[in-house]
């Protein structure tokens, strides 16, 4: 069906900055978890359930539910009414915050946020493809960071003080605060049909060479993989230092929100300078400050986690809208979904293997050295698409 629903009486202009909002708000409550990952990590590194290596499995467990619902639907992405997925997905994601909250601290957490993943996966995914189908979907994708970012310094800032009396189950509850009003608002959204190919071509024709493809996901995936694995750890790691949690929580919230307005900047910009530059200053930008993590001051761990922030509100819309334009359908981009969430499963999974106790060292070089890589990969197909149209949407024929 193309995700082509029943119209009702009042729907938001497809490309305007309400309908992009409204878009992002979607994408961002099936992944808004991931911007409060350390907060969980330490929530729950907190009981005596979980150590601060197990902690991070639990958060690994729920990315890569977000992977394979991304993987899942990436399949079907085509042949369902989005809308209507969408809200089923919202209506059932909360659900799962709530049984998670029930519950409480114990092994029942790994299938629970598991299920939350798959659901959530799913719903990033509905609601990237029908992103790829807009003009400048780069600027989306900034929003959406915005939100989650923002959000995310709300956690770190609010919610952290809190788990010592409440726990981990607080945070799962504070999820339902964006996925209700999303789901009040998906019906104001657009039918935003697939768009077609007007010629009597092959649809393998309808995107771009393979290889650019393959090099642009694999370059989100060693983005994500590099990053997450870092930022899972900044409380843990900031507290290791002896910075205390009540700083480090404000650090990271600080940092958190000077990233949702450097996302604003980028929703503004859009394509106007080509992809190429700005994400590759964006990643490297955060290969920098992931290397200035490794000395144990405040001041100078406190300039880094702000620009770590900052770059990679710079550097995933990039990445992100580069894979969005890799086919008409969205059905690349969907798949980049799911390559995205596998490399947000992968970070803290490979971090929690590295840290062996306490060596956050092992975490950051790592960090570093894979997003350096990420920027290698990524350039060849930022540079394709620069040429082919430097300030608009690729459109292939």
């Amino acid at each position: 069906m193309n995700g082509v629903g029943r119209k009702i009486g009042y729907t938001l202009k497809p490309d305007r900055l309400a309908a992009r909002v409204v878009l992002a708000a979607l994408m961002s409550a099936g992944i808004v978890y991931a911007s409060v990952g350390p907060v969980i990590v330490t929530g729950l590194a907190l009981s005596d359930v979980f150590s601060s290596e197990s902690a991070g499995y639990v958060l690994s467990v729920n990315m890569y539910g977000t992977a394979v619902g991304g993987l899942l639907i990436a399949l079907l992405v085509r042949r369902v009414n989005w809308r209507i997925t969408a809200a089923i997905l919202l209506v059932a994601l909360a659900a799962v915050d709530c049984l998670s909250a029930w519950f409480g601290v114990n092994e029942a957490l790994y299938p629970l946020r598991f299920c939350h993943g798959l659901i959530g996966g799913a719903l990033m995914g509905v609601t990237t493809s029908v992103v790829a189908r807009t003009e400048n979907p780069e600027r989306t994708f900034a929003i959406a960071i915005f939100i989650q970012l923002g959000l995310g310094g709300v956690g770190a800032a609010f919610l952290t003080p809190l788990l010592i009396e409440y726990g981990v189950g607080i945070v799962w509850l504070s999820f339902i605060v964006l996925t209700v009003p999303a789901l009040f608002v998906l019906p104001l959204l657009d039918s935003y049909p697939v768009m077609e190919d007007n010629s009597e071509q092959t649809a393998s024709r309808q995107r771009a060479p393979l290889r650019y493809v393959l090099w642009a996901l694999l370059a989100i995936f060693m983005f994500q993989a590099g990053e997450f694995s870092l930022f899972a750890y900044q409380l843990e790691l900031g507290t290791h230092y002896g910075f205390g949690t009540e700083v480090v929580s404000l650090v990271l919230a600080s940092a958190l929100w000077v990233g949702g307005l450097t996302a604003v900047i980028v929703a503004w910009l859009g394509a106007r300078i080509g992809r190429l530059l700005p994400m590759c200053a964006g990643v490297l930008g955060m290969a920098v400050c992931s290397g200035f993590l490794l000395i144990p001051v405040l001041s100078i761990y406190i300039v880094a986690a702000v620009g770590f922030s900052a770059c990679f509100s710079i550097a995933i819309p990039y990445l992100l809208g580069i894979g969005s334009e890799m086919d008409n359908t969205g059905q690349v981009a969907a798949v980049g979904s799911f390559i995205n969430t596998l490399g947000l499963a992968t970070g803290p999974a490979i971090a929690a293997t590295l840290l062996n106790g306490d060596h956050y060292e092992r975490v950051v070089l790592f960090a570093c050295l894979v997003l350096l890589a990420s920027a290698i990969v990524g350039m060849p197909s930022a540079r394709m698409l620069d040429r082919r149209s430097l300030r608009s949407r690729v459109v292939w024929e």
